[in-house]
């Protein structure tokens, strides 16, 4: 399952992130974008990169991330984290470009997935590492952009069963305390 929340800046009426995930077979894979900037130019860059990952899901995430930097030349750019899960090998890949963070609840505890400096569409490293880690069925990946202060601390795995993503995104906004 899937879900989020998208909160525009405070007074904004367009909101520069944009999140999508695609799936087939037995891989999702995820994508969240934080178009650079806010309004309506923001929104721009982070709807092409949504667009963009519909087309390139398929790919490994570091390669998704090269295309979709191609789809958002003439953007004002955007930073963007790619994760795809897939559920029968029991493993998530993961790759970042940009203020976006990945957190991964494993069994002992969170686990920080780190994205490369750039901005995807204007400044791409020349390499992108991609991440690979275990994935189990108590695991739970949130992928979150700056409107999470970088103080925010997911929260403990209660062992309850876990609530609907966009509830969990719902509640992470608002235990964080961010004025996003």
């Amino acid at each position: 399952r899937a879900g989020g929340v998208n909160v525009p800046f405070a007074g904004a009426d367009f909101s520069g992130d944009a999140w999508a995930w695609v799936r087939s077979g037995d891989r999702v894979t995820l994508m969240l974008a934080d178009g650079l900037g806010h309004g309506g130019e923001a929104a721009r860059a982070s709807t092409a990169a949504t667009d963009a990952l519909r087309r390139w899901a398929h790919l490994p995430p570091a390669e998704a991330l090269g295309r979709i930097h191609s789809a958002l030349a003439g953007t004002r750019g955007a930073a963007v984290a790619v994760a795809q899960l897939d559920t029968w090998a029991g493993r998530l890949s993961f790759a970042g470009i940009g203020n976006v963070t990945a957190r991964l609840r494993e069994a002992d505890g969170w686990r920080t997935l780190l994205s490369r400096p750039g901005i995807v569409g204007v400044h791409r490293p020349r390499t992108v590492r991609e991440d690979v880690v275990a994935w189990s069925p108590r695991s739970l990946l949130i992928l979150h952009t700056d409107g999470l202060p970088g103080r925010w601390t997911p929260p403990p795995d209660t062992g309850l069963p876990p609530a609907d993503p966009a509830v969990t995104a719902a509640v992470a906004v608002r235990d964080a305390g961010s004025a996003a």
